[in-house]
Formats: structure tokens, C-alpha cells, sequence
């Protein structure tokens, strides 16, 4: 028979698990909400690729093979755009989880409920938690291998660290850098940790010692291609995008904090919300400072800030020797520890100046509010899904598609027909007489043809004026291009002035 004592226990210990429940929930929900409205972009549509062609397994793989490995086996329940992206909102839930873990065991409950609150509703993370790539899933098991050996670290001194912690924190480390060999970066901080906090018991170090050895056996076999792609002369590091990107300065490395937590977009066009959202930086700075200094739990906290900044000490010398990897996505791994240092930032002001910790707390959703109407209101991805589901709603037997823009992996992934295919590009900066060009290079046919382009919104017309000298043109639609590019993408449907002119009834443009 339960005694009244027992009861009253479970019960506390059933409300203790209500704020995190509703947290996990209202992440869910922002992880799911509109997650297909988007197409996919293009590292999106070279994860799919990657796994249908085998290009990004093992052994044509071994720079980031597991989250590949693992699409793969999620995606023989479904390819839609919504399922394929699932796999990252489960790991985006367990970072959700694993961050108020991590905070409530190094700096109290509060504090883990409010990072988790902060990690749910980061507009970054929502990106990437809708995202058929490997970052979510790389900051997951990267907070796994955290928490593991935060366990190990706060052992008794009378007692070794258990088996289970160490070898929980370097399994879940090797496999952090087998998903983005960035990961690789938190052993910095990890053996300083261990070595300062074990420095006077030899015996742990040598056990801690082994395990790290083994991470070197297991991960040996990808090191040299990590190295070889890491290279300024590799195919990766001569790529235009990444050739073109500059180094990170410090002003960049402040904006982190912005993209971080709030705003991970470019620039605000209105100067007053580009203001407040420089003042809000500087404050976000202030509190994680505040975090640190002669705080009840600052000691631990310099645990977390060594897992925060030291990786990114570390990528950012990296972007000035070799190649610059200073990008939002690929730093989204040590994201989760400054949310922890925002938090406990946040409890102290509350602590010692309620006043002010309202405000801050009121500025802080007014920020959020912002980052978050226009993450879901406007489009940051080319629209490749809605230009084949056209082609996909109207085509005939007999139909040709000549595809010009440059990512042809989209026609592949969306089309679901059996007409014939082929890619022709035309530069999205194309003038008339580029224009003009290419279309005296295309080949003679007769039957329904749909053209899609890519164009710059100047030239737009100039391309519509061309095709109506050769072609009639039976549909026509327009779709807004990537935010910021100053692009649109155009569908049409078109026969040669010399065939007959077929679907009469439909010659209006599609709305």
C-alpha cells in the first residue's frame, strides 16, 4: 500500500516534469509548423542526391558520413520534403531536452528551463530543425557527449569517474564529429577541463587517457580526408562560394550573439529596429558577462563558457590560416552553451534587480517576436518546388522541359513525370543579347515546351519579350526568388510559332 509520504512524492516529482513537457511542446510545435512550406534549397537537395547516388556514404565519404547514413534509412519510409526534414526535428527535440540537462546540473533549474525556453525558440535552430542537413543532429550529440562528461567532472574526489561517463562522452563525441568534423573543437576544452579538474589523481587521467586514444583508432580513417577537404587547394576550398568568403572579424564574432539567440538574418532595412537590436546584443553580451562574474555557480559556468568560446576561438584562427568555416551553420554546435550562459545571466539580473530583469525579460520577446515573424512570413529559399509542381499539374504526353538554372538536382527531386528532360543554363544575369543567344542555340521542337529560369528582376522583361518573337506562350508564372537576391524564377509553357497551338483553352496565364 502506497503511504500518503510516497504519494505526495510522486506527485512533486510529476510537477517538476510539467515546465520542461511544455517547453518540448511549444518547440515541437514551432519545429512542425510549416515545415514543407519551404523547398528544399540547394544543400538540402544534395543531401537527398548524396544518398541516392551513394556519394555521401562511406567509403566515398568519411569527412561527415553519419547523418547520411542515417537520411538514408529515413528515407525509405518517405522522400517528401516534410518527412526528410523530420529527422532533424527529433534531434532538434533532444537538444531541447539535453540543453535544460545540461543547465539545470551546472547552474539550477531555472536556469536549464530557461535555455531550453531560449533554445526552442531560436529562430537559428528552427531553420536548421527544418533542415535536411546535418546540423541539428551534430548539436545534439554534441550536448550528449557534454552532459556525459559533465557526470565524469563533478564525480566525488573520493571516487573515479564510471566507466559509463567516459566512455558515453567520447563515444558521443566521436560520433558529434563523424556528423560535422568541426565537433572535433570541443576536445579542447574537454581536456582542460579533465586535466585541471583530475590534476591531482594520475589514475583518472591515464583512464581518460585511454578513451581518448580510442577516439584517435576510430576516427584515424577519416582524418586525412577531413585534413585533404580542409585544404585552401581542395575542390571544396576553391569552390566560388567558399574561395569568396572573408575572413571573420570582430565585429562578426559580436553578431554572433544577435544570430545566436534572436536575429539571424541579414541586416533590419529600418534603422530603428537595427538599432534596438544592436542595443539587445550589447545587452546579451552584458548578461553572459554577468553569468561569470562572482556568481554561486561561476565556477561551473566557466565550464560551459570554455565549451562555448574555446571552439570558437579555435574556427575563427581557422578561417585566417586556411580556409574561413565562419559560418552561421557550421557554429550552430556551440550555440546551446551560450543560450546556457544567457540564462544564467537572465536569473541573476531577476535575482538581484527584478525591476530590470522585467525589462530585459520584455525586450528579450519583443526580439524573439521579431526574429520569428520573419523567419515564418518570409521566403529565404529559392522556390524550385512551386516552379515543377506547375510543370508537374499541366504537362501532356509529348511535353519537353529545358531547365536553365544551375541546380538541376531540383527538376530531379520535384518532377514526378516522364517527359523529356534536359538543363541548357542561362546566367540569372543574363542581358538581351545573352538572352537572344541562347534561345538560337536551342534545339528544334516542335512540341509543348516548358522553359525555367532563373533571371534577375531587371531583365525579366527582356527575357518575356524574347520568347513571345519565337514562341507562343500558353502559361506563364512568376515566383519570388530568394529574399535578397534580387532574382525571380519563371516558369513557361510554350510552343514555336510554327506548330499548331495546342490547349487553346488554356492560354491564360496561371495564377
Amino acid at each position: 500500500m502506497t503511504s500518503p509520504t510516497q504519494t505526495v512524492t510522486k506527485a512533486t516529482q510529476l510537477r517538476q516534469w510539467i515546465p520542461i513537457s511544455l517547453i518540448m511542446l511549444i518547440a515541437a510545435t514551432l519545429y512542425l509548423y510549416r515545415i514543407d512550406t519551404e523547398s528544399f534549397w540547394i544543400d538540402e537537395l544534395t543531401s537527398v542526391t548524396d544518398i541516392q547516388t551513394g556519394r555521401g556514404l562511406p567509403p566515398r565519404n568519411l569527412v561527415r558520413p553519419l547523418y547520411y547514413i542515417l537520411l538514408l534509412v529515413w528515407s525509405q519510409v518517405s522522400t517528401t520534403d516534410a518527412w526528410l526534414r523530420g529527422l532533424s526535428v527529433l534531434f532538434a527535440l533532444g537538444s531541447v531536452f539535453l540543453v535544460y540537462q545540461l543547465g539545470r546540473r551546472l547552474a539550477g533549474e531555472p536556469e536549464g528551463l530557461i535555455s531550453a525556453l531560449l533554445l526552442a525558440l531560436s529562430p537559428l535552430f528552427i531553420n536548421h530543425a527544418q533542415e535536411a542537413r546535418m546540423y541539428i543532429m551534430s548539436a545534439c550529440l554534441g550536448l550528449g557527449g557534454t552532459l556525459a562528461l559533465t557526470h565524469a567532472l563533478m564525480t566525488e574526489k573520493s571516487k573515479h569517474p564510471n566507466v559509463a561517463s567516459m566512455g558515453g562522452w567520447i563515444g558521443l563525441r566521436l560520433l558529434a564529429t563523424l556528423t560535422v568534423p568541426l565537433n572535433v573543437s570541443l576536445l579542447v576544452p574537454d581536456i582542460l577541463l579533465i586535466g585541471w579538474r583530475f590534476r591531482n589523481q594520475r589514475p583518472v587521467l591515464f583512464n581518460f587517457g585511454k578513451w581518448l586514444l580510442l577516439f584517435g583508432i576510430l576516427w584515424l580513417p577519416c582524418v586525412f580526408s577531413v585534413i585533404k577537404v580542409a585544404s585552401p587547394d581542395s575542390s571544396y576550398g576553391q569552390s566560388g562560394h567558399v574561395a569568396g568568403r572573408q575572413a571573420p572579424d570582430l565585429l562578426l564574432l559580436a553578431r554572433a550573439l544577435k544570430y545566436f539567440t534572436v536575429w539571424p538574418f541579414a541586416v533590419q532595412s529600418n534603422a530603428i529596429a537595427a538599432g534596438f537590436y544592436k542595443v539587445f546584443t550589447g545587452v546579451v553580451a552584458g548578461l553572459i558577462g554577468a553569468a561569470l562574474i562572482k556568481n554561486r555557480n561561476s565556477s561551473k559556468l566557466f565550464w560551459v563558457a570554455a565549451w562555448a568560446f574555446l571552439p570558437l576561438a579555435q574556427i575563427f584562427l581557422f578561417s585566417y590560416i586556411s580556409i574561413s568555416l565562419w559560418i552561421d551553420r557550421y557554429l550552430l554546435f556551440v550555440s546551446p552553451y551560450i543560450l546556457i550562459l544567457l540564462a544564467a545571466g537572465i536569473m541573476r539580473l531577476w535575482r538581484q534587480w527584478r525591476i530590470m530583469g522585467i525589462v530585459v525579460a520584455l525586450a528579450y520577446a519583443l526580439a524573439i517576436s521579431g526574429g520569428l515573424v520573419r523567419y515564418y512570413t518570409v521566403q529565404d529559399r529559392p522556390n524550385y518546388k512551386g516552379v515543377v509542381q506547375v510543370i508537374n499539374r499541366y504537362e501532356q504526353p509529348g511535353d519537353v522541359i529545358i531547365w536553365s538554372m544551375y541546380y538541376a538536382k531540383a527538376l530531379a527531386h520535384y518532377y514526378k513525370g516522364s517527359a523529356q528532360k534536359s538543363q541548357r543554363i542561362l546566367l540569372s544575369s543574363a542581358g538581351k543579347s545573352e538572352i537572344e543567344s541562347w534561345l538560337r542555340d536551342l534545339p528544334p521542337i516542335q512540341s509543348r515546351l516548358w522553359l525555367a529560369f532563373e533571371i534577375s528582376e531587371k531583365n525579366s522583361h527582356l527575357l518575356k519579350t524574347a520568347l513571345e518573337k519565337r514562341f507562343t506562350i500558353h502559361k506563364h508564372q512568376v515566383f519570388e526568388g530568394r529574399i535578397g537576391a534580387d532574382k525571380t524564377m519563371e516558369i513557361f509553357l510554350v510552343t514555336p510559332h510554327s506548330a499548331d497551338n495546342p490547349d487553346k483553352g488554356n492560354s491564360a496565364e496561371v495564377k
